[in-house]
This record gives structure tokens, C-alpha cells and sequence, in this order.
């Protein structure tokens, strides 16, 4: 604990003693908080009835170097010129989120920052959202990682959603509503198909869609429908859609609410989105054709490349399965209380296995993992699994796990598997 204490004071002492060094690396942060503060200004809390600003912290990921806007409740940020800096403890969770730490709850961002200053104001408008939703009834919901967007049909169905939505964005009168009704077409279609993902599909809807809606309306302003649209065209296709298909799709549905006229934030914790556009579009989806729908958005060629999707996965799913199932591995509890971070661009649900993350923290009782690489999820019981692990148990091709005080690893095991010792302290 005093080597960690003393490396952090160095490091602040370093960064200090150079003007010209903390102007050089903090001149972005105050110029994105000044940012954030013209578009709160600029809202004067008419989109969500709250101002969006509130304390800032930007925290670089390798060296745990924070600025923030304010000081924080411990006495951990120190003020300087530049504002208040200061290296974070090792069991704050960084990520581009809300956090609660040290008595003040921030809007966190990771740095650099976007050099593109729409991409940027997109960014903390989002973030800045994310601070208040609880206060503006909307707290987070438990968001399954929605396994059906991992299936051939799911796919072919959420893309022809995004297309539709597009379409719509880049359309005016009869032809934009059109198109929104077949955005609703395709989803609905989708809903009947897989009758559990209306609560894990809400849940996503409320914790990011909500959140990029206000990034994109506030940070992309007169040019918010044509990002919303250049994003859609950016997820159509990606190979994971579970976890970030609503970053594309929130903000299409609320600006099409918007430009209907439709008062419509106030009841989200009521319906969704799309369910209050199709109850101010009106008419029956039901009567209209899907097939003939799909058609106007190149359906068959996208049947084609979920199929071609498809195959791959199945060579994809044996590799996985083959490292992190069946291969030398670290196993590790995941508790209640752990917490971590994750690339939602990077998260696919493997049928009868777990859920992949490409990149994963989790930070635990028994100290925290950092995989870059690939990490498993699996459930009853909960644990982590990463690959590969050397000699130590402590560290893998891409991942690395620091063991808190007391703690220790067993194994490996005759099935080449490492896990938490029995000896080790509290093992609860």
C-alpha cells in the first residue's frame, strides 16, 4: 500500500512540475467541459427537465491520470491550473459512463477525447445523460445481453429495422413515414418471433438508446438526423448487435418523434420508443406485407450474408469453445459486488457456453482482471474465464489478473484449469 501511495504521488509530482506538459494534456478537457457547458446552456433542461451538467472527470486508462472539473470527497485530485488532477485507486471502474465515487457522482469519459468535434459533443451529451437518468425516473435495468441478435433470423430482422429507420431519416412526408412503419414492421416481426426479447430489447432501449438519443440531439444539433442516419449505416452489419444495436437505433426512433411533434419523453417509463411512434403513426402494421417490406431494403442480400455470417460463426464458435471451454484457463467467481467495464461492440451470447466479451474488467473480492483479448462469461454459478493462462495462472495472452492481499491460485488441474485457491483469505 505505501509503494502504490508514493508511485501515485510521484506520478502527480511529475506531471506538475511542467506547465507546459499539464497544458498540453489537459488544454482538451477543459475545452470539453467548456463544451459540455454550451449545450446544457443552450437545453436549459427542455429535453429532459434537469440541466445535463454536472461534474466531469476524464481519466486516462494506462496511467489512471484524472482531470476533472471539481474536487472530489476524498482529497484524491489536487487543484492546479489546469483544474483538479489526480490518480484514481485501482478498484474505480474506468469507462465512458456515470460513476459514483468519491461522494460526487461524475460524468466519466476516457481519454483522448474524440478529435471530431461533432463525434465529441456527441459523446459528452451522452455521457452527461447517463448522470441524470435516475433522477428523471428512467434508473438502469438489468440489460440481458440479447442472445437472439446473435441468430441468423434475429440479425436478418434487426437489420432490416436499421435500414427502414435510415431510410425514413433521409426521407420526407408520405415516403418518411412509410419507411418508419416498416422500421416498426420488421421489429415487431421480430418481437413475435422471439417473444423474450421485448424485456431484454426495453431494458437495452432504456439504458443506451435514451443515452445516445440525447448525445446525437444535443451534440450533432441541426445535423442530428443525418449522424443518426451515417450511424445506422455504420452498425448495419457489424458481427455483434446484442449489446449496441440501441446506440443506433434510440436515436433515429426519438428524432422521428420529434419531427412528428409527438410529447413523448415523459412517457418512456411507460412504452418504449418505438411503441409511442407507432401509436402517433397509427394504422395496423399487421396488414402490411413483410416480405414486400423487405424487398425495398435488399432483404435477400442481407439473408445472404446472415447465412455466409452464420457458417463462419459455426467455425468461430468450436475455436472458442476449444480455448476457453475445453483449453488450459483461469476460472473466477463473479459476485454481486464485482463490477467492470466492457466494449459493447465486442459482446456475442455462444448458445449452451456464455456470453464473449472481446474486451472485459471485472473487478471482484479477489482483486481485478483486465482481458483485452477475449474473456467468457457463464452463468449458474456466474465466473470469468480467460485462456491460456502461463505458469503463474496470473497472466494470458491479452489479459492479466492482479490477486488482492491474501489471495492466491490453484492449479492447474488435470483439465488444465487454474482457480482461486482454497487457502485464500475469505473466500465467501
Amino acid at each position: 500500500m505505501m509503494r502504490a501511495s508514493l508511485s501515485m504521488f510521484v506520478t502527480l509530482a511529475l506531471l506538475l512540475c511542467s506547465p507546459l506538459a499539464a497544458a498540453q494534456d489537459f488544454a482538451s478537457q477543459r475545452a470539453a467541459a467548456a463544451e459540455l457547458q454550451e449545450m446544457c446552456d443552450q437545453d436549459a433542461g427542455s429535453l429532459w427537465g434537469v440541466d445535463l451538467c454536472g461534474p466531469l472527470i476524464v481519466v486516462d486508462v494506462e496511467t489512471r491520470l484524472a482531470w476533472a472539473s471539481q474536487a472530489d470527497g476524498q482529497g484524491v485530485l489536487h487543484r492546479t491550473a489546469e483544474g483538479w488532477i489526480g490518480v484514481l485507486p485501482q478498484d474505480v471502474v474506468l469507462a465512458n459512463t456515470s460513476v459514483e465515487w468519491a461522494g460526487v457522482r461524475w460524468t466519466m469519459l476516457i481519454g483522448p477525447l474524440p478529435d471530431d468535434t461533432v463525434e465529441r459533443r456527441v459523446l459528452l451529451a451522452h455521457e452527461a445523460w447517463h448522470r441524470v437518468q435516475a433522477e428523471i425516473g428512467l434508473a438502469p435495468q438489468a440489460a440481458p445481453p440479447n442472445a437472439h441478435l446473435d441468430t441468423e433470423r434475429g440479425r436478418f430482422l434487426l437489420r432490416l429495422e436499421m435500414r427502414a429507420l435510415d431510410q425514413a431519416l433521409r426521407s420526407r412526408g408520405a415516403a418518411r413515414w412509410r419507411a418508419a412503419r416498416d422500421a416498426l414492421s420488421f421489429r415487431r416481426a421480430r418481437l413475435r418471433e422471439f417473444p423474450e426479447a421485448e424485456v431484454s430489447e426495453t431494458a437495452l432501449d432504456r439504458n443506451e438508446g435514451f443515452a445516445a438519443y440525447t448525445g446525437v440531439k444535443l451534440g450533432a444539433g441541426s445535423a442530428a438526423e443525418s449522424f443518426a442516419s451515417s450511424t445506422l449505416l455504420r452498425f448495419d452489419g457489424r458481427r455483434s448487435l446484442g449489446r449496441s444495436y440501441a446506440y443506433a437505433t434510440g436515436p433515429a426512433y426519438g428524432l422521428l418523434l420529434d419531427s412528428r411533434g409527438a410529447k413523448w419523453r415523459t412517457r418512456l417509463a411507460l412504452e418504449a420508443a418505438p411503441d409511442l411512434l407507432r401509436r402517433v403513426l397509427g394504422g395496423n402494421l399487421r396488414q402490411r406485407s413483410l416480405a414486400d417490406a423487405a424487398d425495398r431494403y435488399r432483404g435477400e442480400a442481407i439473408e445472404a450474408e446472415e447465412a455466409e455470417r452464420a457458417e463462419q460463426d459455426r467455425f468461430w464458435i468450436q475455436r472458442i469453445q476449444a480455448q476457453f471451454v475445453d483449453g488450459p484457463r483461469l476460472i473466477l467467481p463473479v459476485t454481486e459486488r464485482g463490477s467492470g467495464a466492457f466494449d459493447p461492440n465486442q459482446v456475442r451470447t455462444i448458445p449452451d457456453v456464455g456470453v464473449y466479451y472481446g474486451y472485459r474488467e471485472v473487478t471482484d473480492f479477489w482483486g481485478q482482471l483486465l482481458a483485452s483479448e477475449g474473456a467468457l462469461i457463464v452463468a449458474n454459478p456466474d465466473r470469468v474465464i480467460v485462456a491460456r493462462p502461463d505458469a503463474t495462472g496470473l497472466a494470458g495472452p491479452g489479459w492479466t489478473l492482479t490477486l488482492a492481499a491474501g489471495f492466491r491460485l490453484n492449479g492447474p488441474d488435470l483439465s488444465g484449469a487454474y482457480t482461486l485457491g482454497e487457502g485464500s483469505v475469505a473466500l465467501r
